[in-house]
């Protein structure tokens, strides 16, 4: 499900502390249990927005973050779930390069400390355009790295680009809903004992 957001509304609710902007329809991927969803800026988002705001999108009662993709399987279903791969031109995903890492291809994580072994760039990518290749850079990129990751060309392919630019939007990513420990159901279930033994009671008493 692709929802639309304006940028200053965005903004706002980051600063605000409102959570949960993506609980409306996550797709559940069922070979890994993992929730997703994409969200659109038509006025444009930075990588740093777009991850706050993806840490901050609660579904389920777990917390998401920028998708992390390890595996051809993966990308496959974030493209053709989420409304294939020209409505999710540009946006990002949570994969970045550390300060100082080697360019191009250098470092390259995700923010969940997952390995980096699966990739799918886009021909002649990465190539760190805007941080010395001999392209003039764009006005807000002025020697900027590109150090973060996002689909590309609607071809759902990967992109490095520089971590201050303003692009179309954000994949979210849900893990799997935590599974109560054993004790926590003990416990649950004593309580719900305790409360029809009370009711029982007031009923007799009642009589």
């Amino acid at each position: 499900m692709n929802k639309i957001i304006s940028g200053g509304f965005a903004l706002g609710l980051m600063v605000s502390g409102v959570v949960g902007m993506a609980q409306a329809s996550p797709v559940l991927w069922k070979t890994n249990g993992h929730y997703y969803d994409a969200i659109s800026f038509p006025e444009g988002i930075t990588w740093g927005e777009a991850k706050i705001m993806a840490e901050n999108s609660v579904y389920l009662g777990v917390n998401g973050h920028l998708a992390t993709i390890t595996s051809a399987a993966e990308n496959s279903f974030i493209i053709n779930a989420l409304g294939g791969p020209s409505e999710l031109d540009t946006f990002f995903l949570g994969g970045f390069q550390p300060v100082g890492s080697p360019e191009p291809g250098g470092n390259w994580q995700w923010v969940t400390g997952e390995p980096w072994s699966y990739t799918n760039w886009a021909s002649g990518e990465p190539n760190d355009t805007y941080g010395g290749n001999g392209i003039i850079p764009l006005p807000d990129m002025v020697g900027a790295n590109e150090e973060v990751l996002q689909f590309w060309v609607g071809i759902g392919k990967w992109n490095d680009i520089e971590e201050l630019s303003y692009w179309g939007g954000l994949i979210v990513e849900y893990p799997t809903a935590p599974i109560p420990e054993p004790q926590t159901y003990a416990m649950l279930l004593a309580g719900l004992g305790l409360l029809g033994f009370m009711a029982r009671r007031r009923k007799e008493s009642a009589i």
